[in-house]
């Protein structure tokens, strides 16, 4: 297996396993067959907008992902699970990150939000103003971060 289908699996896996129900459905993706291993976690994280069909309805499942789409995607993660929850502190930081010029007015959002929320540091990989696929030092960087925040803001399980 090649190291960019490695960091695409690794990516579907983890983004899969760790999202839950909620979200306005999309319709399945055309290109991933019911009895693919895959095929769960993808209608899930579908479902939840967290990852998206193209254009055309598919999902392109060993198409790598460059850092723009890796920013939106934990971008969409992140506002998924802090739906759920109530923070313990602030989430905004003044932290003023600089935005890639390259980068959508979506991504550009999803990384000013990742940003100020001290998910990603100001001098983050995803802040770069280039569109190059993501290495899987970078992807283990990015996903650290974020669960490293996620669970600073964890809340305690309440006591009987």
């Amino acid at each position: 297996m090649s190291r960019k289908n490695s960091i695409t699996r690794l990516s579907a896996i983890l983004l899969g396993a760790a999202a839950l129900a909620a979200g306005t459905a999309f319709a399945a993706p055309k290109d991933v067959p019911q009895n693919h291993w895959a095929a769960k976690s993808v209608d899930s994280v579908t479902t939840k907008r967290i990852l998206t069909p193209n254009a055309k309805g598919n999902f392109d499942g060993d198409k790598p992902v460059t850092r723009y789409e890796l920013a939106v995607a934990l971008d969409r993660f992140v506002q998924y699970i802090e739906a759920g929850r109530k923070p313990l502190h602030p989430t905004s930081r003044n932290t003023k990150a600089i935005l890639p010029a390259k980068a959508n007015t979506e991504q550009k959002a999803a990384l000013a939000r990742l940003a100020s929320a001290d998910f990603i540091p100001a001098n983050s990989p995803l802040l770069k103003n280039d569109d190059r696929i993501v290495t899987a030092k970078e992807l283990k960087a990015s996903l650290s971060a974020v669960v490293i925040r996620l669970s600073d803001r964890a809340i305690a399980p309440q006591k009987d």
